[in-house]
C-alpha cells in the first residue's frame, strides 16, 4: 500500500504512514504480572471426615447422657437377681447348669458397658469413665482394663491392617491366603479347618482374655497396677467362693467352667461379624481415615434383638468413625454416614446377622483352603 498524505499543522508529521499513525496512537503493550496467592489463602478440598464430624456434632450425637444408662443398668440388676434366685432353687440338680446361659449374657452385657466406658461414652469426664471402666473390667469381669484398652486402641487406629491390628495377628485363625500359606504344623492344621473349629475356639476366648490380663497385670505395664490387681483378685475371690459355697466344690467349678465357655462363645460371636471377611489392608496401603474405617467394617441391620445382643458392635462403622459417640446415638448417625459414603464413592456394608455369619464362614473356609497342600485339594473337593 502506498503512502497516504495526512494534512497536519506540523509539516514534519505530514509524511507518516497509516501504520505509523496507528502505532503512535496505541499505548505500549503491558505484560501482565501474576502474583501467587499467599499459602494460607489457597483453598484446599474439605476433608469429608471433618465435614461429617461437624454435622454429627451439630446434631448433638456426640453428647453424653448418663441418665440413659439407668434403665439398662436396672435390667442388668434384675437379671442378676433372677440368676441368683434360680441357682438357689435348682442347686443340687443338673438343672442348675441352665443358669449358665443367662449368666453368660449378663457378663457379656457388662463387657459392653466396660467397652463403652473405656471409650468415654457414658459419664461426662474422662476420669469418671476411667474409674467406671476399671470397676467393670477388673471387678465385674475379672479382666484387665489396661490390657484391653491398649490392644483395642491399636485395633481402632488401624483396623484389619496386617502387621498392626492385633485382632488379626498370630493365633490359629487366618484372614488372608498369605497367612494360611505361611503357617506350619499345628497352626496350619487349625487354619485348614478353621471353618469348623471357629466356634470351639471362640468358646475359649473368655479364658484367653483372663490369661492375657493376668500376664499384663503381672508385668505392671498399667496406669494403676495396684488398683487393677486388687480388683482383679477380688473378682475371683468373690466369684469362686460364692459358687463353691452354694454349689459345692465340684458343682461350683463345673458351673464356672460352663459359664466361661458360654461367655467366650457369646463375646466371640458378637465380635466375629465386625471385621472378618472385610477388606484387609497391607502394611503399605494408604487410605484416609474415613475410607479406612468404613471399608474394613460391617454393620448389622437394626433391630431390637440385634441391638441388645450385639450391643454397640452392631454399628461397627459408626463406632469406628466416632469411638466416643454414646451407644444410643449410633443408629441415628447411620443415615448421615451412609450418605457421605455414597457421595465419596465409599462402600458402606450392612447386612443381617444371619448373612453376616454366613459371609464370615465362607471367608474362613476360603482362606483355610490356602493352607491345603496341592495334593490334598482334590481329596477335600471330593469330601465337600
Amino acid at each position: 500500500m502506498g503512502r497516504v498524505r495526512v494534512v497536519s499543522a506540523n509539516a514534519s508529521e505530514s509524511t507518516r504512514t497509516v501504520s505509523q499513525l496507528f502505532a503512535a496512537s496505541t499505548p505500549p503493550a503491558v505484560t501482565p504480572t501474576i502474583v501467587p496467592a499467599p499459602p494460607e489463602t489457597v483453598m484446599k478440598p474439605a476433608d469429608p471426615y471433618v465435614e461429617l464430624k461437624r454435622v454429627i456434632a451439630g446434631r448433638g450425637l456426640l453428647e453424653r447422657s448418663p441418665r440413659r444408662q439407668i434403665v439398662p443398668s436396672a435390667g442388668h440388676a434384675l437379671l442378676l437377681a433372677a440368676i441368683i434366685v434360680g441357682i438357689t432353687f435348682t442347686r443340687g440338680t443338673w438343672w442348675v447348669l441352665l443358669w449358665t446361659a443367662p449368666a453368660a449374657l449378663l457378663f457379656g452385657q457388662i463387657g459392653f458397658l466396660a467397652h463403652d466406658a473405656t471409650h468415654n461414652q457414658i459419664l461426662h469426664t474422662s476420669r469418671a469413665n476411667y474409674i467406671l471402666s476399671v470397676l467393670l473390667f477388673n471387678l465385674g469381669l475379672g479382666g484387665s482394663r489396661g490390657w484391653w484398652a491398649e490392644r483395642h486402641n491399636t485395633h481402632h487406629a488401624q483396623p484389619n491392617r496386617l502387621g498392626v491390628d492385633p485382632d488379626i495377628e498370630g493365633g490359629v485363625v487366618a484372614v488372608t491366603d498369605s497367612q494360611a500359606r505361611e503357617s506350619r504344623g499345628f497352626v496350619r492344621f487349625m487354619i485348614r479347618n478353621q471353618g469348623r473349629t471357629i466356634a470351639p475356639l471362640l468358646s475359649l476366648s473368655a479364658l484367653q482374655i483372663r490369661a492375657y490380663s493376668a500376664l499384663f497385670i503381672k508385668a505392671r505395664s498399667l496406669r494403676n497396677p495396684r488398683a487393677e490387681l486388687a480388683l482383679f483378685a477380688v473378682h475371683y475371690a468373690v466369684y469362686v467362693t460364692a459358687l463353691v459355697f452354694v454349689l459345692g466344690v465340684g458343682g461350683g467349678l463345673l458351673f464356672a467352667a460352663v459359664h466361661q465357655l458360654l461367655l467366650g462363645l457369646y463375646l466371640g460371636a458378637a465380635f466375629l461379624p465386625n471385621h472378618f471377611g472385610m477388606t484387609v489392608l497391607m502394611p503399605g496401603d494408604q487410605l484416609d481415615f474415613l475410607p479406612r474405617q468404613v471399608v474394613t467394617a460391617r454393620n448389622l441391620r437394626a433391630g431390637r434383638v440385634t441391638d441388645y445382643f450385639f450391643g454397640p458392635l452392631g454399628c461397627q462403622i459408626e463406632h469406628h468413625l466416632f469411638p466416643a459417640m454414646p451407644r444410643h446415638n449410633l443408629r441415628a448417625a447411620g443415615p448421615i454416614v451412609r450418605q457421605v459414603c455414597q457421595e465419596q464413592g465409599i462402600l458402606y456394608r450392612e447386612t443381617s446377622p444371619r448373612e453376616a455369619f454366613a459371609q464370615v464362614y465362607r471367608h474362613l473356609r476360603s482362606v483355610g483352603r490356602a493352607a491345603i497342600r496341592p495334593a490334598q485339594v482334590a481329596e477335600v473337593d471330593r469330601s465337600a
